[in-house]
């Protein structure tokens, strides 16, 4: 796993998804469980740094897409952990309701990949959380919804030391960040509002659903990608 701050690691063992782990508290809260197919590696990452799975308290879903929670299933034979995600999220996370199509053919590429590859089934039950606030358990860290990606996309930000965890809202590819693209968002009006946001915000450290994380004044970055 991989530093990023005091307590706060990202996880290398979902491929190319992210998952993130937060210590310090008196127990643990991942962000984002990845991939169903790589849950026995991120298991055997958390034991091979010291924790176990049933140190797990909490999860909190950035959005419902297959490779950011497919690997609940096999966490939640572990113990009972709760899931945190935005009420608009809960739906879908829970099987009331399909996860809502991608647009275009990218979109209906990475929906037929995402069928034979990244299968995920749908939780029991989900807490919602409410933006603007902290998850239960998780004080040091606000709830901000930047919607785009998915309606009720979210991101976790500590203001203490300026970290961002931003879930699909962008992503870091050859050391660059971007948008995802725009196809891949159920509303790319709305992703830009959400980097707007995000873009007037102190942020020191970022770390991104796909590709690693921006160090030291990583705001500078986003800043760039906000349209004129």
């Amino acid at each position: 796993m991989i530093r990023l701050a005091e307590g706060v690691h990202r996880l290398e063992s979902g491929g190319f998804v992210n998952s993130y782990l937060i210590t310090g508290g008196s127990d643990l809260t991942l962000i984002d469980a990845g991939p169903a197919r790589r849950a026995p590696a991120l298991l055997a990452e958390l034991k091979a740094n010291g924790y176990s799975p049933t140190d797990i308290g909490r999860v909190v879903v950035t959005h419902v897409h297959a490779d950011h929670v497919g690997g609940l299933s096999l966490l939640l034979t572990q113990r009972h952990i709760r899931v945190f995600a935005h009420p608009l999220e809960i739906p879908a996370l829970t099987g009331l309701v399909p996860v809502p199509s991608l647009r275009g053919p990218l979109g209906f590429l990475v929906e037929t990949f995402a069928e034979q590859f990244l299968p995920w089934k749908p939780v029991e039950a989900a807490f919602p959380t409410e933006p603007g606030h902290p998850v239960r358990g998780l004080p040091q860290w606000q709830v901000l919804h930047t919607p785009g990606h998915t309606a009720g996309s979210l991101s976790l930000y500590e203001p203490v030391r300026q970290i961002l965890l931003c879930g699909d809202l962008l992503s870091n590819r050859g050391g660059r960040l971007h948008p995802v693209a725009g196809s891949l968002n159920r509303d790319p009006g709305a992703v830009e509002r959400s980097l707007k946001a995000v873009s007037a915000m102190d942020v020191d450290i970022l770390g991104c659903g796909h590709g690693p994380e921006v160090r030291g004044g990583a705001f500078r970055h986003i800043e760039k990608l906000v349209p004129a």
